[in-house]
């Protein structure tokens, strides 16, 4: 005789559950990879079409709030800035909006329909659907029991591109992530620094401070290495005053655009040679590097394991043996740090590319640059490091030489005053040939 014994009610119930949880999780999945949008409520700045619900159309009045949180960004503003600015201007923030108009949201209607939050802000900056993508899976569950949302790695991200009309330009969201990486901040007087996260030091690599004063005028402001400011043994001053650098930098892309306007074919073909060549030139030093890192990796195992040996032996005293292999310790775990970083940093320089296109397309927006300001200087200018004065001639010390580099979004640095003399000869030689 058999006796079969029924598993108690909430062990049966988990088991229901769970196997629901594993249907409702398939049929996401499917979902998701075949590009369907997996959110039921589109982000701020999108609406669900009326004639098709699958489909996301964008919201003119959102939208342009969400243009304008951008250009904030460009213009210097940080996150808390821009939040501080819209409620003083009295906008709706993405909750407020929803109830507003009459739209779905699963957030409770605030008491403050103009208070925006900081994180809202940094969310709108970093969202990729505003770039016209769909993009499923950033978060998961561990379990069907957990309530608890987790953030996936954003190399297991599904996107599709152009699956809905761009809110944001390309070129414009790519260069709101770096001024975010760079996380600028206010100085003590309240602002930022126009070049503020972009100067950098020629020789020691830091990043060049504002330098300022009540009682100075605009001409008397100056930036300085962060190295030095912290310890004068370190590195020299490398200062440089705040109008000179406007001026240079000014003039060096009213010759982009100049250059660019008149020459496109010959910058196109010089911008993508120069930048394979950098790039190259930069993966071979990281990869020789990479590769000494992990020869030493493996050297230090076998070291480790001669100094085991030694001090099981007798040879090595125990007080001896600590101090070594901790050292050996040590050293290999920085090393594996390093070899880890130089890992990623190749993996992502090898899917670079210089994207010309991108470029020219800023400098069609600025036919004739007047003057500079935070919005114009990082839709162009990546860095900026500056060198130390030094004399070129020892037979004339009056003469006092300054380097500065300007390294360009989407094209790295570019000599554009160069370029533009062989341009010339080249189009004088051309005719000369024909005559």
């Amino acid at each position: 005789m058999f006796v079969f014994t029924l598993p108690e009610q909430p062990l049966f119930n988990e088991m229901y559950a769970k196997d629901t949880s594993k249907k409702i999780r398939a049929t996401w999945q499917s979902k998701g990879r075949s590009g369907e949008h997996l959110t039921t409520i589109p982000p701020y700045g999108y609406k669900k079409d009326p004639e098709d619900k699958k489909r996301w159309i964008v919201d003119e009045e959102a939208a342009a709030v969400v243009q304008k949180i951008f250009a904030l960004c460009m213009d210097g503003m940080g996150p808390t800035q821009i939040a501080k600015w819209l409620q003083e201007n009295k906008v709706l923030s993405p909750v407020a909006y929803c109830y507003e108009n009459d739209l779905p949201t699963t957030s409770k209607r605030p008491s403050n329909p103009y208070k925006w939050a900081t994180k809202t802000v940094v969310h709108i900056l970093e969202r990729l659907d505003y770039l016209g993508h769909t993009v499923n899976f950033k978060t998961s569950k561990q379990s069907f029991k957990s309530k608890k949302v987790l953030w996936n790695d954003p190399a297991d991200w599904v996107i599709f591109e152009n699956t809905q009309e761009p809110i944001i330009e390309e070129s414009v969201f790519l260069i709101v992530q770096k001024i975010r990486q760079g996380r600028r901040r206010p100085t003590k007087m309240g602002d930022m620094g126009m070049f503020s996260g972009l100067l950098y030091c020629a020789d020691c690599g830091g990043k060049m401070y504002l330098c300022r004063a009540n009682h100075f005028k605009p001409e008397q402001e100056y930036y300085i290495c962060s190295t030095y400011r912290k310890d004068r043994t370190l590195c020299s001053t490398h200062s440089i005053r705040r109008v000179v650098l406007e001026e240079i930098v000014l003039r060096n892309l009213r010759e982009a655009i100049q250059y660019v306007t008149q020459y496109e074919d010959d910058f196109v073909q010089r911008a993508a040679d120069q930048s394979l060549r950098e790039r190259d030139k930069e993966l071979a030093q990281k990869k020789d590097t990479l590769a000494q890192s992990q020869k030493r990796i493996a050297e230090l195992d076998v070291i480790i394991k001669r100094l085991y040996e030694d001090n099981i032996s007798g040879k090595l005293s125990d007080e001896r043996f600590i101090k070594l292999s901790r050292d050996y310790e040590l050293e290999q775990t920085n090393l594996t740090n390093l070899v880890e970083h130089l890992r990623q940093e190749v993996k992502e320089q090898e899917k670079q590319k210089v994207n010309v296109r991108q470029f020219i397309a800023a400098v069609r927006k600025y036919t004739d640059m007047q003057q500079l300001d935070a919005s114009v200087l990082r839709e162009f200018v990546d860095k900026i490091y500056i060198s130390e004065v030094y004399t070129p001639d020892e037979n004339e010390p009056r003469i006092k030489v300054r380097e500065i580099e300007i390294v360009y979004n989407f094209i790295g640095a570019f000599d554009f005053e160069e370029a533009r003399e062989q341009s010339q000869a080249a189009q004088k030689e051309k005719k000369t040939g024909v005559a």
